[in-house]
């Protein structure tokens, strides 16, 4: 079976960027199959990207190797790193892209790759990173990409916390359709039975529901998502719009305590 090969980017579905990058992959001799994870990512939002990769990634077959370019930072000294993590690879800035795959799993190795002078400061996703894995492909080990790192960068990351009031989350994701997921996990469900709903940036939304089809189109509901977390969302609508939310904004869960 031909090694998986994925690319996760903020450049934009039609982006030619993302076909620049492609096309160096495609330097590669050795046969793999390519699989695009998403390129319509925030802008920037390396939390963002931190969470779908953290999530996505996993799902894939162990030694697929993973190319994440959300990057900000580009061309300024922040390192650019092979590493793997739970029986998956990754190449990709050490900005704390990795932050959610390392709660997951406990980082097995990591490399730094070093940046050639003649590199274009502003794209190493072209001139970097798919070059790395275009070796790695060819059969090059990871240990001759370049010398160890000991720690990724982590950004911080947001646990629920208890309050007088109960209980305080945020957002950590938007998704496509709009829904709002918190960082409540899925144990903390019954005291939002228990509550009777949860408030999210302002409004509290009582309509509690096993799946979406369980309530009526327009209806603003709470439930445990596929990802394993709390969601608000809008039955064949869209709650980041409907509630005014985004990625940060503080969710609660009024009475009751962490179990």
């Amino acid at each position: 079976m031909p090694r998986v090969i994925t690319l996760t980017t903020d450049f934009g579905s039609g982006s030619g960027y993302v076909a620049e990058m492609k096309g160096r992959l495609l330097h590669a001799r050795t046969p793999f199959t390519l699989v695009d994870i998403a390129h319509d990512l925030p802008a920037h939002d390396i939390r963002a990207a931190a969470w779908l990769v953290g999530q996505a990634c996993p799902t894939f077959p162990a030694g697929t190797l993973h190319l994440a370019v959300v990057d900000p930072g580009v061309g300024t000294t922040r390192r650019l790193v092979w590493a793997e993590i739970g029986g998956q690879q990754f190449l990709c800035p050490d900005n704390g892209l990795l932050s959610w795959v390392l709660r997951r799993g406990p980082l097995a190795a990591a490399r730094a790759i070093p940046v050639a002078a003649t590199a274009a400061a502003t794209f190493h996703g072209r001139e970097v990173i798919a070059p790395a894995a275009v070796q790695l492909l060819d059969g090059t080990p990871p240990e001759a990409l370049g010398p160890p790192v000991a720690e990724l960068v982590r950004l911080p990351w947001p646990d629920p916390r208890e309050t007088p009031a109960g209980i305080d989350g945020e957002v950590l994701y938007v998704d496509a359709f709009g829904n709002l997921v918190t960082n409540l996990p899925a144990k903390l469900w019954p005291l939002v039975v228990a509550a009777g709903g949860l408030r999210v940036a302002g409004h509290d939304v009582t309509t509690l529901v096993r799946t979406y089809g369980d309530a009526a189109p327009g209806t603003p509901v709470v439930l445990v998502g596929s990802q394993g977390f709390i969601e608000a969302a809008v039955v064949e609508g869209h709650a980041a719009a409907r509630l005014g939310a985004g990625r940060g904004t503080r969710v609660a869960i009024a009475g009751g305590q962490t179990p």
